[in-house]
């Protein structure tokens, strides 16, 4: 695996091109490829959909983070803090954002306003946290540390107090994203040497491997309907990838994205009927959505020369399953016992 870090200890976004083949994008501590494999084809304007999407952009001198409307409408700037800002995470209610950046010298997780104001500090760290998301109370935040010597998932109270391990493995455990109904956490790990999609529950136990792939699964997220999981999977030349689904307990996994171009980071419409993710296309990273079966692409962003990563799509309440009330006490030291695989 490509390093996520320069030889200081920054994490670089966007670390540059590989010839005219490929850009490297850092989510969640390790390092994506987005292959340019050229396909210029034109596609339609997005249309319709509730709630607005959050993605990073490098519209301006460094990352910030935008949100847009689903058609592609209403764009706006909601950081600009003259360093990185990335990886926004909407909260439930949809009254504020999430998100990484590295505006004090070190990569923290922060939280905003919807509309960007009121910028607040949630770690402090003197090593890398990121990848911030929700616990769907709003009550907690889970995010990826590397302060124990490797990434782990960790959990904090929504004003940042409180801050617990719920992994302690040798190996990265990253990307972590909740249940809707706030039960378990979904995430990637690299525990059996491959990266593999894993799910726990929401105190660190039961620690149980969803996929068993020889390829690198990657950047999991529960629909908003809890009955499906989506990820990324990497193709044969292990340096492009394809957005999959499979169903909640890891079976019927199906492909989802058949872009000649590296599809990557999805992220569901809040009535889990479509998939939004980050592909190259016509001269930039863009985001894209097409329905569960790969039909129906279309483009949300654009703009010659500028790149989208890593979009979030706000929730509809109003579809979402009931939540588990979740305490405020520490969660309970993370099982001790190999994780139970489920095939």
């Amino acid at each position: 695996m490509a390093s996520a870090f320069t030889d200081d200890g920054r994490p670089s976004p966007v670390v540059g091109a590989l010839g005219a083949i490929a850009l490297l994008v850092l989510i969640a501590g390790v390092v994506l490829v987005f292959q340019r494999a050229g396909d210029e084809t034109p596609l339609t304007v997005a249309t319709g959909g509730t709630g607005k999407i959050v993605f990073t952009s490098d519209r301006g001198d460094d990352l910030d983070v935008y949100s847009v409307s689903p058609d592609g409408t209403g764009r706006a700037q909601l950081t600009d803090s003259r360093s990185d800002d990335q990886t926004p995470a909407w909260s439930p209610d949809g009254t504020k954002i999430a998100f990484e950046s590295n505006r004090d010298g070190n990569w923290e997780i922060y939280v905003m306003n919807a509309d960007g104001t009121n910028q607040v500090r949630l770690t402090d760290n003197p090593e890398t946290d990121v990848f911030p998301r929700w616990v769907p109370d709003g009550g907690r935040i889970v995010f990826s540390s590397a302060r124990n010597r490797n990434f782990d998932i960790f959990i904090m109270h929504a004003d940042g107090k409180n801050q617990q391990p719920l992994t302690r493995e040798a190996s990265s455990d990253t990307a972590p994203a909740f249940s809707p109904d706030g039960s378990k956490v979904v995430y990637q790990s690299l525990r059996e040497g491959n990266e593999d999609i894993f799910v726990m529950n929401v105190d660190g136990t039961n620690q149980t491997r969803l996929t068993e792939d020889p390829a690198q699964d990657w950047l999991p997220v529960w629909s908003p309907d809890g009955t499906k999981i989506a990820f990324q999977r990497a193709r044969a030349d292990g340096n492009s990838f394809d957005i999959w689904v499979m169903d909640a307990n890891g079976s019927s996994e199906r492909q989802v994205t058949r872009t000649k171009d590296s599809a990557v980071a999805p992220t569901w419409s809040p009535d889990s009927t479509k998939l939004a993710f980050s592909s190259y296309r016509g001269g930039g990273i863009r985001v894209l959505v097409t329905n569960l079966d790969g039909t129906g692409l279309a483009q949300i962003t654009g703009g010659s020369g500028y790149n989208s990563y890593i979009p979030d799509w706000q929730r509809d309440r109003s579809l979402a399953p009931p939540t588990t009330t979740t305490t405020t006490a520490p969660p309970a030291p993370p099982t001790t016992r190999r994780p139970t695989t489920r095939r």
